[in-house]
């Protein structure tokens, strides 16, 4: 040892020293690791500094980081224990927590002190939808599942000093842990903290049950601990002497469990069997029965308690062998016998555990996949570093916010304000015309996140906007919710939807500078006769901006008749013509027999499967109708191969707005946000009209969508108009 880590450890004092053993129970206060190791020790001096600091939370870290450390978690993880004391958030503010333990720690307290924001929940003793929601709107907060851990480590500690708090909060405290904590270890594969969970809250719900049962279990825990662990030796030295490699494990039933199977069963505790349970995982099948009649030829088993689920596997695919035998002293023990695979399954596949048993209510599909994986590469880690291999960031296919009165809404990836005011109710969007998000008022296109609280801001009389079914505007994700739009549209009178969509037509005319463009043109692009039944489709939301914006363009930029294909020289006819997916010209491509397009129409790709790129035309009705999953798979596409290589052109676009500071910044942002080139800038100021006209020019590439960039500048604040010309 040397000198100076014999004088750090005597500096340290026994307070200290007591935490740090605790909670880093392998490590050594002597180790050379002196920067790890100083970490580990500020982290147990500040745990111990937030018990003397005026009391903010219930639960103190220390105690947290002790429960924590049976789980052998990383540094970082235990360190994060031990600094979000609650007790200690004013005083260390992230940003120094990020200065002293660096930034995966102060992630990890972040994580815990957001969840931790959320302390009153409404739970309907009844709704598993809501109760499912919360338990996914939670994992879906958790960026790390190292924060989930932490919180449900705080669980326990809360959970175990209940005792000194009112009933009716013991209740309430306990309830939460039952329908939301527990099956939320058991889901990450936590058995330790899942056992103590339930255990702790039915001992507050169910006293007089707990008592009965807790006494009815004539050995202590520890005692039938101690029965596993010698029953497991006997078993290994079992299979040893066959040469049968296998894994096996064990833990007696707790009292939670315990009751559960007496409530199911409608038995009494001496008539369960499986208060002691084995598992043994083998290679193949034919070991599986192996092991069955090593175990039978040496152990008495109860006939009526012998199952083969692998033989006749249950209905949800479940596999494994199930037999009760009478081991040493005359205990029952429950054997489980089941080769890796069936495990596997069993774990995370359909069979999986917390499926059967919790149900499978809204589950999250994304959400799970990730949890599976994490559960899995924890599972068999041999050491805590595993978390510094693996991706510990939980994907969802959802976000969960909350109504002002704390029930869970689920939504999709993206949805804004207007989103959930229509999946509420249909009359609500209608009349919706704000939002706040967390106490501030926010725009009505803005994404929300998992764990937001939205209230609805609306007017007595309102109907929705035209806008709101812009895809460029961003204000409705879910395609339900520009369903309800549309409709409201289509009821109403024809007149005013064909006054409205001629309104939006000559806007857009106006915004591209293409006052010379005949409407015919357009018109017979959509598949009409007449101008008015397209200026109807176009009121009532059948045709939206973005598509005209498109059409528009395609008809004042017709693409050539003539492209190169495969061999340059070769002219492209209706036989052999060509086109290619912008910026990767060797992807397969074929024509879409629905709408057969002809060079020179107006096209975009459909990726398909194992297929390639299928080319439409843009105003195919098989694209038009596309939801909002199968848009994700259009692709941009061109008949020219030098358009498909990116070539540009230059365009003026002209901006009138109200002057305000920071407002060319915006407009700038803005370009170059959409990749944007910007070659030339002439800006000139009406000091007493306190207005700004703006004359930039642009170098746009071919693909881009020219009505997508106008809606976008358009939504700037104090922009009045914007046009767009291209130059020749």
């Amino acid at each position: 040892m040397s000198s100076s880590s014999q004088n750090q450890s005597q500096s340290i004092s026994e307070s200290v020293k007591q935490v740090f053993s605790k909670t880093f129970p392998e490590r050594c206060l002597t180790s050379e690791d002196s920067y790890h190791l100083q970490a580990c020790v500020n982290a147990c001096e500040m745990a111990l500094e937030a018990q003397s600091l005026p009391q903010k939370g219930i639960v103190r870290s220390v105690d947290v980081a002790e429960i924590l450390a049976q789980l052998k978690l990383d540094d970082d993880t235990m360190i994060a224990a031990l600094v979000s004391d609650a007790n200690l958030d004013p005083v260390y503010p992230l940003e120094l927590i990020r200065e002293r333990f660096g930034k995966t720690v102060a992630n990890l307290v972040e994580g815990i002190r957001k969840l931790n924001q959320f302390r009153e929940f409404q739970i309907a003793e009844n709704d598993q939808i809501q109760h499912e929601r919360l338990r996914q709107m939670l994992l879906a907060m958790t960026s790390d599942i190292r924060i989930m851990v932490l919180k449900l480590g705080y669980r326990v500690a809360r959970l175990r000093n209940l005792k000194y708090e009112d009933e009716l909060i013991q209740r309430e405290v306990a309830y939460e842990t039952q329908l939301i904590f527990a099956p939320l270890a058991n889901r990450l594969g936590i058995a330790q903290l899942k056992w103590e969970l339930e255990d702790l809250s039915f001992r507050f719900l169910n006293p007089i049950e707990y008592k009965s049962i807790a006494k009815g279990l004539q050995s202590k825990r520890a005692e039938r601990e101690t029965y596993i662990e010698k029953m497991l030796a006997d078993l290994d030295t079992l299979l040893a002497t066959e040469n049968i490699h296998a894994k096996i494990t064990g833990r007696p039933k707790h009292i939670y469990s315990i009751w559960k199977k007496m409530t199911k069963k409608n038995v009494p505790i001496e008539e369960l069997y499986d208060l002691r349970a084995v598992r043994i995982y083998v290679d193949s099948i034919r070991l599986c029965y192996e092991v069955l009649g090593l175990i039978h030829s040496k152990w008495n088993y109860i006939k009526q308690e012998f199952d083969d689920y692998i033989a006749t596997p249950k209905d949800n695919g479940y596999q494994s062998i199930h037999t009760v035998i009478i081991g040493p002293e005359g205990h029952t023990v429950e054997i489980q016998i089941r080769t890796f695979d069936m495990h596997h399954n069993a774990e995370y596949g359909v069979a999986a555990h917390w499926r059967y048993k919790e149900g499978e209510n809204g589950v999250d599909k994304n959400l799970e996949r990730s949890i599976a994986n994490v559960r899995q590469m924890l599972e068999n880690a041999d050491n805590p570093d595993i978390f510094q291999e693996i991706s510990t960031e939980l994907q969802s296919q959802h976000i969960y916010v909350m109504t002002p009165n704390n029930e869970i809404i689920t939504l999709q990836q993206g949805s804004t304000p207007l989103d959930f005011a229509y999946n509420i109710h249909t009359e609500l969007g209608h009349r919706c015309r704000g939002a706040k998000i967390n106490g501030r008022i926010r725009p009505l296109n803005t994404p929300l996140e998992t764990g937001d609280k939205v209230e609805v801001l609306t007017i007595n009389q309102g109907q929705p906007s035209r806008n709101w079914l812009n895809p460029n505007l961003g204000y409705l994700k879910s395609n339900s919710a520009r369903q309800k739009v549309r409709t409201w549209f289509n009821k109403q009178n024809r007149y005013e939807n064909i006054q409205a969509g001629e309104s939006l037509f000559h806007k857009e005319i106006k915004r591209l500078h293409a006052e010379n463009l005949k409407i015919d043109d357009i018109v017979e692009r959509f598949h009409h006769t007449e101008q008015e039944s397209f200026f109807e489709d176009l009121g009532k939301g059948r045709i939206n901006e973005r598509q005209l914006a498109h059409a528009i363009q395609a008809v004042l930029h017709p693409k050539k008749k003539t492209v190169h294909v495969h061999q340059p020289a070769v002219i492209a006819t209706d036989e052999n013509a060509h086109a290619y997916v912008i910026g990767s010209t060797n992807i397969h491509t074929s024509l879409a027999p629905c709408c057969d397009p002809a060079v020179g129409d107006s096209i975009v790709g459909y990726v398909t499967r194992g297929r390639g790129v299928t080319v439409h035309k843009s105003d195919c009705n098989n694209i038009l109708n596309l939801n909002d999953e199968e848009r994700r798979r259009l692709i941009d596409v061109t008949w020219d191969r030098q358009i498909a290589e990116n070539r540009c052109y230059e365009a003026e676009l002209h901006v009138l707005a109200f002057d305000r500071k920071g407002l060319l910044r915006d407009v700038m942002a803005t370009l170059s946000e959409m990749n944007i080139n910007l070659i030339e800038s002439e800006t000139q100021t009406d000091k007493e009209e306190r207005t700004v006209t703006m004359k930039l020019t642009l170098e746009v590439e071919t693909a881009l969508s020219l009505g997508h960039l106008l809606d976008k500048i358009e939504m700037i604040q104090n922009i009045e108009s914007v046009s767009i010309k291209t130059l020749p």
